[in-house]
């Protein structure tokens, strides 16, 4: 059997726990006297402990280990938990991270000890409990040896219940009359234990250092596929001694007893010969015998409905699966197809003259067109996941970054259950984690400064994520000191951007716009946190490439709040097809507020702008013709289509040609090929074959 194939179970499954932990260890620091939590802790870490030993990964069980005799000693209230102890828990937690990252890349934890880290754990639990540990050793070992003759009660020699073949007899034999030991071996594995196959694995792994198995009970087939209890036999021939055998066995994680003596052929045979002739016996046995055991066979069997009832009312578990992305990404390529064949299908229903014109072709048509949508909303359900998965690291950053720059904060998060597309949300976590390290360092005072202030001492940092029509609107906002724009206009010009003429001409949003700029950094100094002028470009050209846009908003003194727009998916949208000088384009759907047809005598100037006045807003125009270079029209139109597109609380009017009308559409990337215009985020496939550019609203305003 093969211990590998549960790796990734083991990857997935140690990622839950590192991050319960995380989560448990920040909660303890606030309430340190929390039971539940404590006890949480101890749970994560034994099961962490014994996942590590299932795998063959000493270094990290031996790390869990000692965590967990940590928390063993803090939940039995001979030692507190201080500030000091949740500082190395954390270390511990990313030296278990670290082991985790080389299994994923190598299926090894790697050669680290992390003896420093074991040892601060012992000097604290050392110090913690006064040595009490030690000195209580052997009273506890008294206390084992007192319970062992009860354990040994419950603990059966199962190996004789094997039903020997005549070949297995006969390789017992044969290895008796080499002279080897034959030992018979029954091992118990823990009941709470999961993965016992593997459990088993590992214990025939460490007792063939010593000889060869030559009898499994049940078969090696049975114990690959789990199909037995708690425990498991087999036959070993060696030359070792026994007492090696079994301190082999019990050297792997979870198992809780393992019996065995030295077995001759003959007490087996004999034992095999009884076994039989006591079933033969039964089988005889007399009516009036039969008779008596029948009522309680009856009882037995009545009893078993019940018992199926019992289990029927206990609540569903494991009603999720994993499943790899990239059969995700298949099935949704899959999908993207057949929308594109359904489009095509309408395009031909559609044809003037066709001969396919008829009611129950019609018919057909729309019945695909809502199988594939809802197709295509089945499959981007399952391809959602909270951004929660992301966001639940941030706290313990947020801890980690206020001891570095010495200032007390806070992170308030909402809206986590927010979902987004998986391939989104496995690329956001580095924009927001460099977000919210800005607002860290650059957003907030010290806390000196904020008392001054009239602020709070500690300094507060929100992350706030909710849906908005086709979009997911992430902020991450603070209340510190805002952006100075006065001094990025000083910095904009020390560096040659723009002149001291063009400097006073910028608009706010302008002058904050410098910060997206690759290499432009505010900080005072280089540190590991800032200053190297990496972070807000990589923000920006992050979020870009996922189809989204990032803005900000700052008032000076007060706080600053950068807003990031997602798309919900990057595959496969609702859109409205357009024409621009008969060229087809797409727009979302879901940045869409209204169509307006508006009288050419109604548009007006603002410093020579383009704008219309509807109701009650000033919105400015933009002429696609002109934004994608294409020649002005010969004659002026006494009126113009107008596509008001919004984002956040700006407008816009998108001048266009013609309405083609609403469409599904697969976005399909268009690579480097214009890579340089930002307005253009993709391409699709129309049903006649043509392809259509779709523009992207939210670079165009």
């Amino acid at each position: 059997m093969d211990v590998s194939q549960y790796l990734e179970i083991f990857i997935d499954e140690t990622n839950e726990h590192l991050q319960n932990l995380s989560d448990c260890i920040m909660s303890l620091e606030k309430d340190p006297e929390n039971m539940d939590t404590i006890n949480e802790i101890f749970r994560a870490a034994h099961s962490l402990k014994g996942m590590a030993g299932t795998m063959g990964f000493k270094r990290m069980q031996h790390l869990t280990h000692d965590m967990e005799n940590v928390f063993q000693e803090v939940r039995s209230g001979n030692m507190k938990v201080t500030s000091g102890l949740v500082d190395v828990l954390f270390q511990c937690l990313d030296a278990i991270d670290a082991y985790l990252e080389n299994v994923k890349e190598s299926s090894d934890e790697g050669t680290e000890d992390n003896e420093a880290i074991i040892q601060e754990l012992n000097d604290i639990l050392a110090a913690g409990t006064g040595n009490a540990p030690a000195e209580s050793k052997p009273a506890a070992q008294a206390e084992e040896k007192k319970e062992e003759p009860a354990k040994n009660n419950k603990y059966e020699k199962k190996y004789f219940n094997a039903e020997l073949s005549e070949k297995e007899k006969d390789a017992i034999k044969e290895a008796e009359e080499r002279g080897m030991n034959v030992y018979g071996i029954t091992v118990y594995i823990q009941e709470e234990c999961l993965l016992k196959a593997a459990r088993a694995f590992l214990v025939f792994k460490a007792v063939e250092d010593y000889g060869n198995i030559l009898v499994y009970y049940p078969s090696s087939q049975d114990i690959e596929d789990e199909r037995f209890e708690n425990d498991f036999s087999f036959f070993l021939e060696t030359e070792a001694s026994l007492e090696k055998v079994i301190e082999a066995s019990k050297s792997v994680s979870e198992i809780a007893e393992v019996v065995g003596e030295k077995v001759k052929y003959t007490e087996l045979t004999a034992a095999v010969e009884k076994k039989e002739a006591a079933e033969a016996a039964a089988e005889k046995a007399t009516p009036a015998v039969a008779e008596k055991t029948a009522p309680a066979a009856a009882q037995q069997t009545k009893a078993a409905p019940a018992a199926k009832k019992q289990t029927a009312g206990k609540p569903v578990t494991n009603r999720t699966v994993r499943v790899d992305i990239e059969k995700l990404d298949a099935l949704m390529n899959q999908v993207s197809e057949l929308i594109i064949a359904k489009n095509s299908l309408v395009s031909i229903s559609s044809t003037e003259g066709s001969s396919l014109q008829s009611q129950t072709f019609h018919e057909q048509i729309e019945y695909l067109e809502r199988i594939t949508t809802n197709l295509h909303e089945s499959v981007m359900k399952v391809r959602m996941v909270p951004i929660e998965s992301v966001v639940n690291k941030f706290p313990r950053m947020i801890r980690d970054l206020a001891k570095k720059l010495d200032k007390k904060m806070e992170l308030v998060m909402t809206g986590e259950d927010t979902e987004l597309d998986r391939t989104v949300v496995d690329q956001i976590g580095d924009p927001l984690q460099h977000l919210l390290r800005n607002s860290a360092d650059h957003g907030l005072e010290n806390g000196e400064l904020r008392l001054k202030r009239g602020k709070p001492e500690v300094g507060t940092i929100c992350l706030n994520a909710f849906q908005e029509g086709n979009n997911v609107i992430i902020e991450v906002s603070d209340d510190g000191n805002g952006i100075d724009t006065e001094a990025i206009k000083e910095k904009a010009i020390e560096r040659g951007i723009v002149t001291p003429e063009q400097a006073e001409a910028l608009s706010q949003k302008e002058i904050t716009d410098f910060l997206f700029m690759p290499s432009f950094s505010m900080a005072k100094k280089i540190s590991d946190i800032s200053g190297r002028g990496v972070g807000l470009d990589v923000v920006k050209s992050n979020i870009e490439a996922l189809g989204g846009d990032v803005e900000v908003k700052s008032v000076l003194g007060e706080g600053t709040k950068f807003i990031v727009r997602l798309p919900l998916t990057l595959a496969i949208i609702q859109a409205l097809m357009v024409e621009v000088h008969d060229e087809k384009y797409a727009i979302a759907l879901g940045s869409i507020q209204t169509i307006e047809d508006v009288p050419v005598s109604e548009i007006k100037y603002v410093q020579a702008e383009e704008v219309i006045h509807l109701r009650g807003s000033v919105i400015p125009l933009i002429r696609l013709e002109r934004v994608l270079d294409m020649k002005p029209a010969e004659e002026e139109k006494e009126s113009l289509t107008v596509v008001i597109v919004k984002k956040g609380e700006r407008l816009a009017g998108l001048v266009v040609d013609n309405l083609m009308g609403q469409q599904e559409i697969v976005i399909k990337s268009i690579g480097k090929y214009i890579n340089n215009n930002k307005i253009i985020s993709g391409a699709t496939i129309l049903g006649d074959g043509e392809v259509a550019l779709i523009l992207d609203a939210n670079a165009l305003m």
